[in-house]
This record gives C-alpha cells, sequence and structure tokens, in this order.
C-alpha cells in the first residue's frame, strides 16, 4: 500500500522507506513501501500507540472507532517490521504457549475460556478481513497436526482427548488410511487431528491493510519513531522520541518481543514480563501442478507435527510451500534482537519437507529469513494495565498473536474507556505478569531449558523417517 498525499500532514507518506526485503518473504513479496513521516515536533494527544504490529493498529484503530479522542501511533521502524511482517499468517484458535500446557498450569475452566476467546478471535478477523474487503490472501484451509512417527500417535491422541474435554467441536481424529487419503496415499502420514478453524493469510499485507482502516478512523501514524524514553507525569504519560516528544493521557505499549528495549521508569517496570524467542522460516520455489498432483494436499491446509521445534508448514497463495522452525533460534542474548540468519535452518527443514514428501526431492529454498517471538513466564499472553489505568501493556503471545491481536484492540479499547465488558472480564485482563529471573540467571536458566528441548527432538528424530536427513543437527 503506497500513500502519497500532502507531505505536510501528519501520517502521510513523504518519503520512500527502505523495504527491508531481507526481512521476510512476506515484506519482500510486497514489493515497493512508502513509510509515513517520523515524528518532529511535539504533539499531545488523548491515546498513544506505541508499536505498529496487528496489536498496536488494531488498539489504535478500535480506540478512534470507540470515540476515545485523538489517536496517535508511532512505530520505530515501519509498519511490518517485527512479528506481523514475518509471521507464518496462521490465523487459529490458539493461546499462549499451547491448550495442553494451559489446561495443565490453569485448570479445565480456564482453558475453556481461553480456547473461547481464541475462537472469538478468528471468526472477528475473518469478519474484519471480509467486512473491510482486505486483500490479505486470506482463505481457510484448516489445520492437520500430524504424527509422522507411530511412536508419536498415541501423545497426539491424548491432544484430541483434551480439545474434546475443553468443548472443541471443530476438529476430528484421522487414523493413518483417513489422513493418508488426502495426501495421494502417502504412508508417513500415521494419525492427524483434522481442525477445520485456521485461516491462512499473507501478514505483511494484513498488518498494512490495518494501517490504512487506523488512518481512516482518524489515527495520527509515524514511522521510524522509535519511543527512547517513557516516564509517567500530573499532566499525563510523557513518551520522548529521536525528532520530538508525546503527552498522552493514556498509552497503549503493543511492542512485543520488542518490549524490554524501553527506556525510561515505564520500561524499567516492563523489561522484566517478557523475553524474546527467535523463529526461523522460509518459502520454496514455487512448485509446478505436476509436482502438486504427485503430492496430493489439495485441501491446502497448514501442516503442524508432533515433532517438537519442527515442521510448521503450509501452501503459500503463490503455489509455495512456507515453513517455520524453532530448533535453530531460541532465546537469543537480550541486545541481539536482529541475530545473523544462515541457510543451515532452512536447508536441514527443506530435507524434513523431502523427506515427508518424496516427490518433492528437487525442490530448492527460494528465501530464508528470521524474528523474534515473545515468550511470557507464565505462558499466556499479557494484556493488563501496568502501575495505574494510564498504561495498557500488551505482549507474549508465544508466536500465536495473529487473531487473538485483532481481538486484544477491541479489548484494549474497553480497558482504555474503563468499560466493563465481557471482554474485559477474560482472566487474563489485567493479570499481574510474573517477572523472568534477574539476569544472568534468566539467560542460563532459558538456554539450559532450549537445550533440554533440542535434546528431545533428536531423540524423537531418531528411528524417524527424518534421521539422517539433517546429520548435523546438534546443540
Amino acid at each position: 500500500m503506497t500513500i502519497a498525499l500532502d507531505p505536510s500532514t501528519p501520517g502521510q507518506a513523504s518519503r520512500h522507506s527502505p523495504p527491508h526485503a531481507g526481512k521476510s518473504f512476506w515484506l519482500r513479496d510486497f514489493g515497493d513501501y512508502s513509510a509515513n513521516r517520523d515524528l518532529d515536533t511535539d504533539v499531545r494527544c488523548d491515546i498513544l500507540v506505541i508499536g505498529g504490529g496487528i496489536a498496536g493498529l488494531s488498539s489504535a484503530w478500535h480506540s478512534a472507532k470507540a470515540g476515545l479522542g485523538k489517536v496517535v501511533l508511532i512505530e520505530s521502524e515501519i509498519i511490518g517490521f517485527g512479528a506481523s511482517g514475518r509471521a507464518a499468517g496462521w490465523i487459529m484458535p490458539q493461546f499462549g504457549m499451547d491448550q495442553l500446557s494451559i489446561r495443565k498450569k490453569y485448570g479445565v475452566e480456564r482453558s475453556k475460556a481461553a480456547f473461547a476467546y481464541c475462537r472469538r478471535a478468528t471468526r472477528y478477523t475473518r469478519e474484519i478481513i471480509e467486512q473491510n474487503g482486505i486483500d490479505s490472501d486470506y482463505r481457510s484451509p484448516g489445520l492437520m497436526r500430524v504424527a509422522f512417527d507411530e511412536r508419536c500417535v498415541d501423545d497426539l491422541h491424548g491432544l484430541y482427548s483434551t480439545y474434546q474435554d475443553i468443548g472443541v467441536d471443530t476438529v476430528s481424529w484421522l487414523a493413518g488410511p483417513e489422513v493418508q487419503a488426502h495426501y495421494n496415499g502417502n504412508s508417513n502420514f500415521k494419525a492427524a487431528i483434522a481442525d477445520t478453524d485456521l485461516g491462512l493469510l499473507n501478514p505483511c499485507k494484513q498488518v498494512r491493510a490495518l494501517k490504512g482502516l487506523a488512518e481512516a478512523a482518524g489515527v495520527t501514524v509515524y514511522e521510524n519513531t522509535p519511543a527512547t524514553y517513557i516516564e509517567r507525569r500530573p499532566g499525563g504519560v510523557r513518551v520522548l522520541t529521536p525528532g520530538g516528544s508525546i503527552v498522552a493521557g493514556k498509552v497503549v505499549i503493543a511492542t512485543n518481543a520488542f518490549t524490554h528495549q524501553l527506556q525510561g521508569p515505564v520500561g524499567r517496570e516492563l523489561a522484566p514480563y517478557q523475553a524474546p524467542v527467535f523463529a526461523r522460516g522460509a518459502v520454496t520455489e514455487r512448485l509446478s501442478d505436476q509436482q502438486w498432483a504427485e503430492i496430493g494436499w489439495k485441501q491446502g491446509n497448514a501442516i503442524e507435527s508432533s515433532l517438537d521445534l519442527f515442521h510448521y508448514m503450509a501452501p503459500t497463495a503463490d503455489q509455495r510451500i512456507q515453513f517455520y522452525f524453532i530448533y535453530y533460534g531460541g532465546h537469543p542474548v537480550r541486545s541481539e534482537m536482529e541475530p545473523a540468519v544462515s541457510a543451515k535452518g532452512g536447508d536441514v527443514s527443506l530435507a524434513h519437507l523431502k523427506r515427508i514428501f518424496p516427490a518433492l526431492r528437487d525442490v530448492r529454498m527460494a528465501h530464508n529469513w528470521g524474528g523474534h517471538m515473545s515468550g511470557t513466564r507464565d505462558m499466556v499472553p499479557h494484556l493488563t494495565t501496568v502501575g495505574d489505568q494510564r498504561v495498557v501493556y500488551i505482549a507474549g503471545c508465544w508466536g500465536h498473536g495473529l487473531a487473538i491481536n485483532h481481538l486484544h484492540g477491541q479489548t484494549v479499547a474497553d480497558m482504555l474507556a474503563e468499560r466493563s465488558t465481557d471482554l474485559t472480564d477474560f482472566w487474563i485482563v489485567d493479570r499481574q505478569p510474573k517477572s523472568w529471573p534477574m539476569w544472568p540467571l534468566d539467560l542460563i536458566g532459558k538456554q539450559l531449558a532450549w537445550s533440554m528441548l533440542k535434546r528431545k527432538v533428536r531423540r524423537q528424530i531418531r528411528g524417524s523417517i527424518f534421521e539422517g536427513a539433517d546429520s548435523d543437527l546438534k546443540g
């Protein structure tokens, strides 16, 4: 989306921004993008949103629609630079870490409430797309959680039983022959949970369309405008940027995995609440019609493997296969928010893809990238006021934020208006976040936990169809 209007008007495009094409396939695929002007003066507003991802733009849009006064949004880079421009594009009713963890830690009733909120979020995201004519390549092919090894079938069925216990009525169990029928009889598919409630889209197109909706509702959007200092004052919340200051009645902080980099008293309060988790993604070259015919996959659904840290894949709108993997990610050093992305992880995942679909033996990887999601210690997202009602904080969706952050925007607008609604009654709202341990204990603990997960993956791979496809899988 390119907006080229009066450059003297705040919120209008005034100069060409670097495309950041290497940050993700979606950003590269979007093409040229002209960023809005950066803030170069002092302003006052009723609501300031910091962060131009799905959560921030949805919050700004809903606040403006609710008539909460003058709304301003600042983004430190360009819209789509962070997780919202690098994600897998899965619109799914997932909550926090995973449903099993939520049920184990918080009980059946809260697990049911979490699922209900997430299901509402997937519906609401579809409504936003359909009612506003957003062209973000949205389709709704569903998801299959697949066991590619007989040893994983029982655990997968345990997950299916959990879904039944909390009332998920969109899932069905597919035994070997049933799931294989979806992939031309491929015997590598041992069993699956089929879930109809999943959509796919291009996240960069989606977040930039939300920018347009927010601006049409009256939100002023500044890009390339980082918040360098945040403090509460008697007259409001004061935010400093390189080009000017902003004094707002209330502030929404939607900086996700970058939250720990905020400075000032408010930044120090938020720093311990989330930790960045680095994940990697890749896409193949376009598959030919013959290749698609050979592997089946006519439904175009997403596939999630029961193998931890690997195999999250789906067809793209332009007939590639995108896949995500966390094995070569993990918790980085806190200041390292743009670590180098090598092709190694993509090569290993591509080798795994070829083991699943032998007919793809000649397919090549076209693009690989990485980015951060936000991890919380209590395994659920944060949606809370901090200190007082003037600061609302959103983060920590554990990589499952595309759907729920659309709905979070509506919840945030209710919070800012100090209205009690069915959304603000959700049990995670205004819940005190748990802090990660102090440095360096947090880094040591995280690296140890990640190392244990990797060892588990290597045990899972032994004796599976993936053994030998990744002989360099280490550490």
